[in-house]
């Protein structure tokens, strides 16, 4: 059995695109688990990780194509969170998704992803969706 956690945010487009690569995996898709996890940063709504579409998609996505797959939320800094995540379901991978900025967009917004592939150990796998 093959554990992914997948972390996702709110754009629907890099979630296709994650789902996209974990499904072309080689191999079958009943070997992987995927975590469908999302870091609550503001959440005056009270959404669950299901309520978001871009989650939903995916779970389409591999109800469709066989992948398993389990929920996961919580609320905080999404860099610590995924890696504690990752560390706590002792995952054989991490699956991101990134964003498109410019070095000087980084410096002053951050990158979750980036600070993700250098705090962790594990495989860290991103994608990008088409255009």
């Amino acid at each position: 059995m093959f554990r992914i956690l997948v972390g996702l945010d709110t754009d629907e487009n890099r979630a296709r695109a994650q789902a996209s690569m974990i499904e072309s995996l080689p191999g079958s898709t009943d070997e992987i688990t995927a975590v469908l996890a999302h870091v609550f940063q503001e959440n005056p709504e009270g959404r669950s990780v299901q309520q978001l579409a871009g989650v939903r998609q995916v779970a389409t996505a591999f109800d469709e194509s066989g992948v398993d797959y389990e929920y996961y939320e919580t609320s905080g800094d999404p860099v610590s969170e995924l890696i504690a995540a990752a560390d706590e379901m002792d995952v054989d991978m991490i699956c991101l998704a990134g964003r498109k900025r410019t070095p000087t967009g980084k410096v002053l917004f951050g990158s979750v992803t980036q600070s993700v592939i250098l705090g962790t150990d594990r495989p860290v796998v991103t994608v990008s969706p088409e255009e």
